[in-house]
């Protein structure tokens, strides 16, 4: 017996189609190619071997083939089962191109070391304050640490491939050609691209300068529109503080804890128990005269806000492109009273006068205004006003609306000079300006076929103004209603300070590019440069305004005054050269070379050498690799170089000149004035240099699904500078500085990518890890026994062993003398010497941590987009960095009076009631040396951070063209989103160097939500 199918279900059959997938080229099959259906869900990958077997819903189906680096086709079903299908290589996609000194290569004939970043619509979009910043965890090597989330002053500092130096370190940063731009006022919308300068190879064509690596950051020109275009990208948010200290608001019991360190101390206290009762029974029912204020909640905002606006346009022709935006970021701080803003111009353009003659121009311009009334925010490294929020007592009321006065402190014993944060904030104000500049002129002629003569001028101008002042005020007992301090005197005055400056670079350069045989590709560049750098800066002060309300420094008397003022200038000329030889496509080599001369340093020594040079194979495009037969690893290049670069960004302009001090003399038995000399020139002094060695390998498996840079490096610095000593016969000297030291740096990267189209859904990931580890070889004159030593890593963990906190009389008698008033609740250390009392000689070195920057840093970005949507997450992490969690706001050793608590020093802490506390007791005067540098506040400064997540829709075409529209993309955005670490501190990211030696800047960095919208036209 049969059954009959009807014919609607035989003609929705499934068709089982299958085939074989080839590069056109060489006519070799492609693993890992995508198959899909057009519109549809279903799709397969091609197998190891080429091959693929796909069900389909029906004959009139379409099948999309696509692989990356090549083009997609489209191949309609019909009545075919079997569908084989030849992909051509998108000869684009395999010829880009990295933007590297002076000019640009093909990424496949890159023999140096070269990071590079394209700056699309997802990091753009995302709301951040400066590039620094956003470069963090994107490029293998570079250590990206902000140390603050203060507005206008959260930039990072940038470290390729660790501490070069000791002296600056920081990379060189080259704009559209021009270098020493700040990166942090870029709008990170103009930019196109970054490129990364690792090693010698690609970075000696800059030199004297490239020691510390280069970052080229190259911004957006009209190339790639067809016709004119205009976008909007505009981004709104809400900050807040990453992590922060709860802050102790009950006086009553802060007072306690001032009695309970005096009586542990052995020490007198101005406290009385009366007032802590006092307190307690009155603070609940008058406020005003018995607070408990939380200092963080009256100077901190709930949020802050951040609004970013960037219009631009941009076009094309066969003759000419350009460029034009402007840009506003605005950032209301978290922080009351510390806000920035920050407007930003640009304009690009290059046009064709002839079809062999090209000008074109580069212009950009900021202007910047920042407040704040701390240059810190929370704290103040100058002046008597010491760490002020440390000062931030709970006992002052902020301030009272009805009186219209701000509070002073009203307990008895209580410091005089005890902060009001409030009036700290709103009566200190510092108001500065900052206008930059920037502009480039070029005229480019080629001669002949392949040859280029360039000529560029670039000018970058800056001008800042700042004005201070403080208003006159006072601070008030409410209990006996007097005056508890005067904060500004009435005699306050103004100060205004200005600097100016700018920089010339006049560049002419000479490229010829061409194939000299069949498969040989030759490229040569010749250029010379001048540049120039001049500084001035000049302040006034005066005492006495007339009246509060006026800020110009002509409304205070000239009673007292003072003036100040200064210039320097600085000049370098360099010869530079390069040569490129590529044979076949596999066989690669480069040679760079560049002659500096800098005004810095006496004849003689004016003048370095910094020469590199690098080779590369693309050993996948031999005969016998491609004899194998293998798709799986479709392209492989083993890279080599090696090379000497300089450094002198650590050298004054003037430091090589006579400096002569004001001298009375004895002549005819009257006193003259004269001069004499201050200081002992070094003739000897010249640049750091740095010898670089990079091996790397570069692989691409399934035809670049998946990629992989490995890299290899050491750097060797010799002739760090550093300070001499004299002796103590010569008097009235300074000694002068001198190239005697020597750091090497060893270091791996890894960089993996990512792409593929999944079940219709295009996803892809990007790993990179890098370890660095340097070693001090050679240093001053003399050294002691600190956390510096030669054959150990630079700042290098030194410290003593703790064994925890002593419990009893026993374990103190039990232990070695650690000092006259040790007691239980104090911490125990290891008698490492065995001499039986606890000194520094006790200290172990521990060289696997370092204290100032981590051993490895990590970088995990992961994408997807789906019919419209898109998503991303930036993971970035640190290991290897450990410090002291030791800081004014969590000591234990306090003083004796006007100390704001954490809440942590009242619940954690021992007593004889609370003797698991992880800290130790509370002493005023005498008690155990707790606050040591050792293993007891030794913390491990890893991180796991999500930097940033995306997700974005785009909305259909065929919808946002009907309001006229090309592109529509809406999204939200987080930063700083959250972090995973043992830190007990605020941020294990931050420095714990801030201010030269102190590790007390506690301005959390910041996490921000936001909202975006990206328009095209």
């Amino acid at each position: 017996m049969s059954v009959a199918m009807p014919e609607k279900e035989v003609a929705n059959a499934d068709i089982t189609i299958s085939g074989l997938v080839k590069d056109a080229d060489n006519n070799q099959p492609l693993p890992g190619v995508n198959v899909v259906v057009k519109g549809a869900v279903r799709g397969t990958t091609t197998d190891g071997q080429g091959k693929y077997t796909l069900s389909v819903p029906s004959s009139g189906a379409v099948l999309v083939f696509s692989f990356v680096g090549y083009f997609s086709q489209e191949v309609a079903v019909g009545n075919q089962t079997a569908i084989n299908i030849s992909l051509k290589a998108d000869v684009k996609a395999l010829s880009e191109v990295v933007v590297v000194g002076y000019g640009t290569q093909k990424k496949v004939n890159l023999t140096g070391s070269v990071a590079s970043v394209t700056i699309d619509d997802k990091i753009a979009g995302r709301t951040l304050a400066n590039v620094s910043s956003g470069l963090s965890g994107l490029v293998p090597g570079l250590t990206v640490q902000q140390n603050s989330g203060m507005a206008g002053r959260n930039g990072a500092n940038l470290l390729i491939r660790g501490l070069g130096t000791v002296n600056n370190a920081g990379p060189l940063i080259v704009v559209d050609g021009m270098p020493d731009v700040d990166i942090n006022r870029i709008d990170i919308n103009d930019v196109e691209t970054i490129s990364v300068l690792k090693d010698a190879a690609s970075a000696s064509v800059y030199g004297s300068r490239a020691a510390n690596g280069v970052i080229l950051i190259t911004t957006k020109t009209g190339s790639k529109s067809q016709k004119a275009t205009i976008n909007y990208t505009g981004t709104y948010g809400m900050s807040q503080p990453t992590n922060f200290y709860n802050y102790f608001d009950d006086y009553a019991r802060s007072l306690t804890m001032h009695l309970r360190a005096s009586a542990a101390g052995n020490s007198s206290t101005t406290y009385r128990y009366g007032t802590v009762e006092e307190w307690m029974s009155k603070s609940m029912v008058d406020p005003l005269r018995y607070p408990n204020t939380n200092w963080w909640d009256v100077i901190l905002r709930d949020h802050g806000r951040v609004q970013t606006h960037n219009l631009s346009a941009a076009g094309s022709s066969d003759k000419a492109n350009f460029y034009l935006s402007a840009g506003l970021y605005d950032e209301l701080g978290i922080l009351i009273n510390h806000n920035y803003k920050r407007y930003n111009m640009r304009f690009n353009l290059d046009y064709k006068i002839r079809d062999n003659v090209k000008v074109g121009t580069r212009i950009d311009g900021q202007w910047s205004k920042q407040e704040f009334a701390r240059q810190d925010g929370l704290i103040n490294y100058e002046g008597t006003d010491g760490y002020d929020i440390r000062y931030a007592v709970a006992g002052i009321t902020p301030y009272d609306p009805v009186s219209g006065k701000y509070g002073g402190i009203m307990a008895y014993g209580e410091d005089a000079f005890a902060r009001n944060m409030l009036s700290m904030m709103n009566v200190n104000h510092n108001l500065m300006d900052r206008q930059e500049f920037n502009g480039t002129l070029y005229g480019e002629w080629e001669a002949l076929p392949g040859l280029k003569v360039r000529g560029d001028y670039s000018l970058r101008y800056y001008n800042q103004f700042q004005k201070s002042y403080s208003d006159p005020t006072d601070e008030w007992n409410f209990q006996t209603d007097a005056l508890a301090r005067t904060l500004v005197a009435a005699s306050a005055g103004i100060s205004n300070a200005s600097l100016q400056g700018y920089k010339t670079l006049l560049q002419g350069r000479i490229t010829y590019d061409k194939e000299i045989f069949p498969g040989h590709q030759l490229n040569v560049l010749a250029a010379y440069n001048e540049e120039y750098w001049f500084a001035r800066s000049m302040s006034a002060s005066r005492n006495d305004r007339i009246y509060p309300n006026l800020t110009e420094i002509n409304a205070a008397l000239t009673n007292i005054q003072g003036t100040g003022g200064g210039s320097d200038a600085e000049g370098l000329r360099s010869v530079i050269g390069r040569l490129n030889y590529v044979i076949k496509e596999k066989y690669l080599f480069e040679a760079n070379a560049r002659y500096d001369g800098s005004s810095k340093f006496l004849p003689g020594y004016q003048y370095g050498f910094f020469p590199s040079a690098s080779v590369g194979w693309r050993f996948t495009e031999e005969p016998f690799w491609q004899n194998l037969n293998t798709t799986i690893l479709s392209s492989g290049k083993l890279r080599a170089s090696l090379g000497k670069l300089g450094n002198n960004s650590g050298v004054g302009r003037y430091e090589q000149r006579d400096i002569f001090s004001l001298t009375n003399y004895v002549l005819n038995g009257k006193i003259a004035k004269g001069f004499s000399a201050s200081k002992i020139i070094n003739e000897d002094f010249s640049w750091e240099q740095t010898n670089v060695t990079n091996f790397g390998l570069d692989l691409g498996f399934f035809g670049g699904k998946l990629t992989a840079e490995i890299d290899a490096y050491q750097k060797y610095t010799k002739g760090m500078i550093r300070p001499s000593s004299l002796s103590t016969l010569l008097a009235g000297y300074s000694a002068p500085r001198l190239n005697i030291g020597e750091m090497r740096n060893r270091g791996i990267e890894v960089n993996l990518g990512y792409r593929s189209r999944i079940q219709g859904i295009n996803v892809g990931a990007n790993l990179n890890v890098s370890y660095n580890k340097n070693r001090l070889l050679k240093w001053n004159q003399f050294l002691g026994k600190d956390w510096v030593y030669l054959n150990l890593p630079y700042h290098f963990t030194y410290t003593l062993q703790s064994k925890g906190i002593a419990q009893s009389w026993e374990d103190i008698a039990n232990a070695p003398f650690h000092g006259q008033y040790f007691a239980p609740g104090d911490v125990l250390y290891e008698d490492l010497n065995g001499d039986g009392q606890i000194t520094n000689e006790d200290r172990k070195a521990m060289p696997q941590f370092n204290r100032d920057q981590p051993l490895m840093i990590y970088g995990l970005n992961l994408f997807a987009n789906w019919k419209g949507f898109d998503v991303s997450f930036l993971f970035q992490a640190a290991t290897g960095r450990r410090d002291f969690w030791l800081e004014p706001f969590n000591q234990v050793n306090i003083p004796s009076a006007r100390n704001a608590f954490n809440d942590f020093l009242w619940y954690d802490t021992w007593t004889l009631d609370n003797r698991s506390a992880s800290l130790p007791r509370l002493v005023s005067g005498s008690g155990g040396n707790n606050q040591a540098e050792s293993t007891f506040w030794l913390d491990d400064f890893s991180y796991l951070r999500l930097k940033n997540i995306q997700l974005g829709y785009n909305v259909p075409t065929r919808y946002s063209k009907l309001f006229g529209m090309n592109k529509v993309r809406v999204y939200a955005t987080s930063e700083n989103l959250f972090t995973l670490t043992k830190y007990r501190g605020v941020d294990p990211e931050k420095s714990t160097m801030t201010g030269g030696s102190n590790n007390d800047d506690i301005f959390p960095l910041l996490k921000t939500y936001s909202f975006g919208l990206n328009i095209g036209l």
